[in-house]
């Protein structure tokens, strides 16, 4: 959600967005964009990828608030929104591709336009409207939903149509969006498509292209990505050194077993590690937002709440689980989906540093298996395909 500052900002704007409704579009133009418009990442990212390759029937641009970001992306359909020609494609499209909420893009210009909500991986806690219904009082919704009402640009959740990764999401989806079911559709998720194509990653996917392809030097490549704790005075210092994490004794095993621990902190938390472990050659620290091309590298996966393990299980390579606060964390976010112990019994659990490198070691624990969350992916490849298809009979009916 943004924050009060920006949702007065957008307030003020309302007139602008009333005039955006009216304003004539374009129905063959599209625009996507990400992560807060911030960042070049997620599902939208490796569709506008896959566009750039195959000629769909429509227009397209990605726009972002990021200007160093349209300063080195080389493409003319990348634009900075503000610019003439960012605010005039935005105004102009009839469709916008999103992966988190209508912040991606620029809500106040977002009147009498169609959403396709790619969102960001299947959701292990609740969201939107059930994260509402658990948390917030009943006062507390109806206020918001009368607010709502008022400015309807300013609505987080506003989606009209959502791609998803497998049937069993659909129910999901529709309670938290307050959508139909049949405006939900399983196309897979594009993101994914890259974990089985690493010989294609390059330079136009990531910055790490010379690193990540230097890593076939290792014999296990172990990535760490926790999960970012918002609203928690707990951040990654505290998973490292509140839990045995010793530097020395991590390197010593992993130069010992010619292994790497690549950790990869929310971006947030990007600045807390920056310079506290480099000295250590076997422990990189990665500082790119988008995680996917180190996933299509890693022989195991480390993480906590994350729902990425749902993505990386799809490649039958390991997965350790290492919740190390999970009483606490249990107690302050109560919004999961599922029971977490139940979904993941068949994945090794690990609660201190100590416990976590005796597992990546234990060669008869680390092989590949089969995929035990398989429900959960209905599709492993062509998921950016799919949804341009979905994307040109939009377009092509006028929906």
């Amino acid at each position: 959600m943004q924050t009060r500052f920006l949702t007065l900002i957008y307030i003020l704007l309302t007139p602008i967005y009333l005039l955006s409704v009216i304003f004539p579009k374009n129905r063959k133009l599209i625009v996507l964009g990400s992560s807060l418009g911030q960042h070049f990442a997620d599902n939208p990212k490796y569709l506008f990828l896959y566009l750039e390759e195959h000629n769909p029937n429509f227009e397209y641009y990605w726009i972002t608030k990021n200007k160093s970001l349209y300063l080195k992306i080389n493409s003319d359909r990348f634009l900075y929104l503000y610019s003439f020609k960012g605010l005039w494609i935005l105004l102009r499209a009839k469709y916008l591709v999103l992966s988190h909420q209508i912040n991606d893009v620029f809500p106040p210009l977002h009147g009498g336009k169609k959403i396709i909500q790619l969102w960001h991986g299947t959701p292990l806690k609740r969201l939107g409207h059930d994260r509402d219904a658990l948390l917030n009082s009943r006062t507390k919704n109806l206020l918001k939903k009368v607010f709502y009402t008022f400015f309807p640009h300013l609505y987080y959740m506003k989606a009209d149509y959502i791609i998803v990764a497998a049937d069993n999401q659909k129910k999901i989806f529709s309670s938290a969006f307050r959508r139909p079911e049949n405006k939900i559709f399983v196309l897979g998720q594009p993101r994914n498509d890259i974990l089985f194509k690493k010989e294609k990653i390059s330079a136009v996917y990531t910055d790490k292209m010379d690193f990540l392809h230097n890593l076939s030097s290792y014999d296990k490549v172990i990535s760490w990505l926790p999960t970012h704790r918002h609203g928690s005075s707990k951040n990654i210092i505290n998973l490292l050194f509140g839990y045995s994490f010793n530097p020395e004794e991590v390197n010593r095993q992993l130069k010992a077993n010619n292994s790497i621990l690549i950790i990869k902190p929310h971006f947030i938390e990007m600045n807390v590690l920056k310079d506290r472990l480099k000295s250590f050659s076997h422990i990189h620290i990665y500082d790119e937002a988008d995680p996917y091309p180190l996933l299509a590298f890693t022989d195991i996966l480390v993480t906590d709440y994350s729902s990425i393990f749902f993505d990386f299980s799809m490649t039958k390579k390991p997965i350790i689980l290492a919740p190390f606060d999970y009483d606490e964390y249990l107690n302050n976010f109560k919004d999961f989906y599922y029971d977490y112990n139940s979904l993941l019994k068949d994945y090794p659990k690990v609660y201190n540093w100590k416990e976590l490198m005796n597992a990546i070691f234990d060669e008869k624990r680390m092989i590949e298996t089969q995929n035990f969350l398989a429900e959960f992916n209905k599709f492993e490849e062509g998921s950016c395909k799919r949804v341009k298809e979905f994307l040109e009979n939009l377009v092509a009916n006028s929906l």
